[in-house]
């Protein structure tokens, strides 16, 4: 059996987790995965030619504990010579009628990444294991997952979030903070059988293993092998998406229902699901029935139809187009944002973030770029730029044309749905139409032969 230090250099290597002077925020429950993954990131710290911060979140929800708990985090920081930091929560019975755990994970994230950015770090590392893999697959599998949910947890997620442990046995973590004679805590919670997952751990994995003793680590390799052919299939999806959809703005994005109905039945999921996320960040209480109802719209004789999802999302069929809404219809709130010159900004509005880039004027440059990205003439651009939503008598002139026209036909040209026109960004110099971004240039501020510099814009 290989040492659980050489079990996690190769599954920081093998997915590139980390680079020398990252610093990584080592997340520390006080319980025995988040112990021991602080020890071995400590042991190999100079190896790797990382710095670490540890990082505690106190959730609150256990009267008896946490202040035990908090202490004796502190105190392990302090006795590696580790940088702390730790936070309370308040509220989580409050606000939004989600699940308390959901809620408790999602203010723990929050206060992660609060502290990477305070501490200027890298990375989080998380201390999920094999085991956790395991439970995760099955749980996912119990409640119906395709093969997304049932790739499990991913080592790495959004290049920040780490699991160096991902590949370490429970068993193994036990052994070696018995070696070391290194002590941690016990969450009373994880003993309670009211839990799914913890009824998975303590009565289904056990009667299984009685079936299969290398359960764990086959249920690992089938959620690696799965992981790997989704991250394929996601790729072609995505690299559709951006080739053929029109992202108007955070609310909306219209595809053509042409290209979209010649894909398979597996890629039109895998592209569904992708908008859908894009959209809404997340694929929860979307189920198979929803992607399948998606594409049996879309594939309807009838040129015109509509379909309500959970969460406020909207799909609306009309005539060519297929358009994904975050909302039911309705008007969106009007937004201004002035970009006072080049750099990255993040309007709130719209749930995007804008580059604004001034480069030199490049012969080679490719200017046949994805709907979010223009290419405009520097010279005559006037900041502060401004960027905001439609209103009545905007006019332009549309690339390629001469004479001005009114966005709103421009819009009704293209079948945009009133939703998507509202919520749908356009970027202003003076008082000037620049950008229907994501869907034309005005063809005064176009890229000529005779431009010198270049303003790239993007929106993500």
């Amino acid at each position: 059996m290989k040492d659980i230090c050489s079990k996690v250099r190769e599954t920081l290597s093998r997915y590139q987790m980390i680079a020398p002077k990252d610093g990584i925020i080592v997340a520390l429950s006080g319980g025995r995965d988040s112990v021991c993954l602080l020890h071995v990131l400590h042991e190999l710290k100079d190896e790797l030619d990382v710095r670490l911060v540890v990082a505690h979140y106190d959730h609150g929800l256990r009267p008896g504990e946490d202040a035990a708990e908090t202490q004796f985090t502190r105190d392990l920081a302090a006795s590696l010579n580790l940088p702390f930091e730790t936070e309370r929560a308040s509220g989580l019975f409050e606000g939004r009628p989600t699940s308390l755990e959901e809620k408790a994970r999602n203010v723990r994230y929050a206060f992660l990444e609060r502290v990477r950015n305070k501490a200027q770090a890298q990375k989080i590392a998380l201390g999920h294991n094999l085991n956790d893999q395991a439970e995760t697959v099955i749980m996912r599998l119990l409640r119906g997952s395709g093969p997304s949910g049932l790739a499990g947890i991913p080592p790495m997620r959004n290049k920040t979030i780490i699991r160096p442990l991902i590949k370490v046995r429970r068993e193994e973590i036990e052994a070696f903070l018995a070696a070391r004679e290194l002590s941690y805590v016990i969450d009373s919670s994880n003993l309670q059988a009211g839990y799914l997952r913890n009824r998975i751990r303590l009565e289904l994995i056990p009667l299984l293993t009685r079936y299969q003793p290398r359960l764990v680590a086959h249920l690992g390799g089938m959620a690696e092998t799965l992981r790997e052919e989704n991250e394929y299939l996601d790729q072609i999806a995505e690299d559709w998406v951006r080739g053929e959809a029109d992202m108007g703005s955070g609310r909306g994005i219209s595809i053509p229902l042409p290209a979209f109905a010649r894909l398979s039945q597996a890629l039109r999921n895998r592209v569904t699901r992708r908008i859908i996320k894009s959209i809404k960040k997340d694929l929860r209480r979307i189920s198979r029935e929803h992607i399948v109802a998606i594409s049996r719209l879309a594939l309807a004789p009838r040129p015109q139809g509509i379909l309500n999802l959970p969460k406020g999302l909207t799909i609306k069929k009309s005539y060519d187009r297929l358009h994904f809404m975050a909302s039911q219809p309705g008007k969106a709130g009007r937004f201004e944002f002035f970009l006072p010159g080049p750099g990255t900004f993040h309007v709130e509005e719209i749930g995007r973030t804008i580059s604004v880039v001034k480069m030199e004027r490049d012969k080679d440059l490719d200017f046949e770029s994805p709907p979010m990205i223009a290419y405009l003439a520097a010279d005559k651009l006037q900041f502060p730029l401004l960027l905001r939503n439609f209103r009545p008598g905007d006019r332009f002139i549309p690339l390629g044309m001469k004479g001005h026209k009114k966005v709103k036909d421009f819009f009704v040209d293209l079948k945009i749905p009133s939703p998507l026109r509202d919520a749908t960004p356009i970027l202003f110099s003076k008082d000037t139409p620049v950008w229907i971004c994501g869907f034309r240039i005005d063809e005064r501020f176009k890229v000529t032969p005779h431009t010198r510099k270049v303003l790239k814009v993007t929106i993500e």
